[in-house]
């Protein structure tokens, strides 16, 4: 079953996405500027490669990741 709240992610990996849905429970790429780089990484299966795609699209929104 797909989460239809899944699509924002879309842009990344299948791990990645499982891993910010369901360890962190974000429902909105907004959610994600209250979370650091180091936040993310330490997620089981977000993983590096996943960081500047996460970054461009919070960017378009004008958004960052925390400090």
């Amino acid at each position: 079953m797909t989460n239809k709240n899944s699509n924002f992610l879309s842009f990344l990996g299948a791990s990645a996405q499982r891993a910010i849905l369901q360890e962190l429970g974000i429902t909105k790429l907004e959610d994600l500027s209250r979370y650091s780089k180091q936040d993310l990484l330490r997620l089981h299966g977000f993983g590096p490669s996943s960081l500047p795609k996460l970054e461009s699209a919070l960017r378009k929104l004008g958004i960052q990741l925390k400090e």
